[in-house]
């Protein structure tokens, strides 16, 4: 899936792969944490690129227990029951629907997501995924991968009002930012 990738084994660090997703690129690692033996190891995943949400978010995927951003839990919750898809979670600053864009994703993804988080924020999205020893097990992995290439690909949402005005007076258009 990575156009240009790369495998590397990191001295401590165990194997990377790194390469493009779309417009984002992504590294993938093999994680362990002593602390998190119910999850670990994990596969962890680090895409840089556009992301067009203005506020960060949280979705944690089939009971993953741990959090990506531990202030997100502080946040509102929005329960998305079960469909095609297993049962998950999205935690945010504001109050957040079902017909949200990260919560469209996710679904779309439906039987191929597994037990892991992904956190989405300005130009970052970081995901955690369970490891399985076979390689076809690991299928939860790609579709936290298709989640993020797709969020990515999400047009710009259209500026509000305030926005164009807060533009005009710096001068610039909302095209040019």
């Amino acid at each position: 899936m990575l156009r240009g990738g790369v495998v590397e084994s990191l001295p401590g660090r165990g194997p990377q792969a790194r390469g493009r997703l779309s417009e984002l690129e992504v590294t993938v690692d093999l994680f362990h944490d002593s602390t998190r033996s119910a999850q670990s190891p994990m596969w962890r995943v680090l895409a840089v690129g556009p992301v067009r949400f203005e506020r960060p978010l949280e979705a944690r995927v089939g009971g993953w227990q741990g959090w990506i951003d531990p202030w997100m839990q502080l946040g509102e919750t929005l329960m998305v029951p079960a469909g095609v898809g297993p049962e998950f979670t999205v935690h945010s600053e504001h109050t957040t629907s079902l017909d949200h864009p990260l919560v469209t994703s996710l679904r779309h993804q439906g039987p191929s997501l597994g037990p892991g988080a992904l956190h989405v924020r300005r130009d970052l999205m970081r995901a955690e995924v369970r490891f399985r020893a076979r390689a076809e097990d690991n299928r939860g992995l790609f579709g936290y991968l298709q989640a993020m290439r797709e969020i990515s690909e999400m047009p710009s949402p259209r500026p509000s009002t305030s926005e164009f005005s807060r533009l005009r007076r710096q001068g610039a258009s909302p095209e040019r930012g």
